[in-house]
């Protein structure tokens, strides 16, 4: 399951996933974190965002040369 998620989207699904974690995270006494299923759709589909935008920018990307 892919999500296409323009750069608002993925900005906007970044800061909201980073306020959940950081919110679960705060919760010292939590062993453990239970998301949704709207949370856990939000995430892939901001993974998957990265993930494509890193591969395009890295195919982008001219060869790099290692000098020996």
């Amino acid at each position: 399951m892919r999500l296409a998620m323009d750069e608002a989207m993925i900005q906007e699904a970044a800061q909201v996933l980073a306020a959940r974690l950081k919110n679960l995270l705060d919760d010292g006494m939590a062993r453990s974190f239970t998301l949704s299923r709207d949370e856990v759709v939000l995430a892939l589909g901001f993974t998957e965002s990265v993930s494509d935008l890193l591969t395009q920018s890295m195919a982008a990307a001219p060869a790099m040369r290692v000098r020996a």
